[in-house]
């Protein structure tokens, strides 16, 4: 073979070989620097992607409780729970509640307010003012009562809640009573006793002045 191809082939073919062998290792030790560069990179990139996408996340989660507190809030406003307390426009309520309700009798009494420590009504320059509220029902069942109640902490302004009730039998089911109820007529059978709390939120100027009307 060598015969055939010569020394001097031999010799440039074996340097050709080197050559190959040299610039194969050459680019090779070039190359692997470079492409763990590029995975560090890559996953810099993949792990920038990912904050990416939990901060997205978080974001959607904030705006959806944003739009909720939204939604609450002017759901306050409409209440009026951000207007001072008025004692006139509270008896009216009453009144509407009272027959809207079903009760036979109701009498609202309500006390003097108080000023209640809010630390998140204080950063607003707000104060939460508080009433109590006594309510003296009768009615023919007690569903009218509570009837009453849900109609008070649904559509009374500002909020009203519910402190303590007290229910009690005013009468029995007799003969007189079964007349009334077959003449059309609802006697009270039963009675209660029910205490609230009426809170509004109000700006401290009013409290200066004086709030509640």
């Amino acid at each position: 073979m060598i015969a055939v191809l010569g020394i001097k082939r031999i010799f440039v073919l074996a340097a050709l070989l080197l050559l190959n062998a040299f610039l194969a290792a050459g680019l090779y030790l070039y190359f692997i620097p470079e492409i763990q560069v590029k995975e560090r990179e890559l996953r810099g990139l993949r792990g920038t992607v990912s904050t990416l996408r939990t901060d997205i996340n978080r974001m959607q989660v904030e705006f959806e409780q944003l739009e909720d507190q939204k939604e609450e809030f002017e759901k306050l406003v409409r209440r009026g729970f951000f207007k001072d307390q008025s004692r006139r426009q509270a008896e009216k309520m009453f009144n509407v509640i009272q027959k809207n309700s079903g009760v036979s009798k109701a009498i609202a009494s309500v006390k003097s307010g108080s000023i209640e420590d809010n630390p998140e009504a204080q950063k607003a320059e707000h104060k939460i003012l508080r009433s109590p509220v006594e309510i003296r029902l009768e009615a023919f069942d007690d569903v009218n009562i509570f009837h009453y109640l849900f109609l008070a902490e649904n559509y009374f302004p500002g909020h009203l809640s519910v402190e303590k009730i007290s229910l009690k039998r005013e009468a029995d089911v007799t003969g007189t009573v079964l007349r009334a109820i077959a003449n059309g007529k609802n006697p009270s059978l039963v009675g209660a006793q029910v205490e609230l709390m009426w809170r509004t939120m109000i700006p401290e100027a009013s409290v200066i002045n004086g709030g509640g009307k």
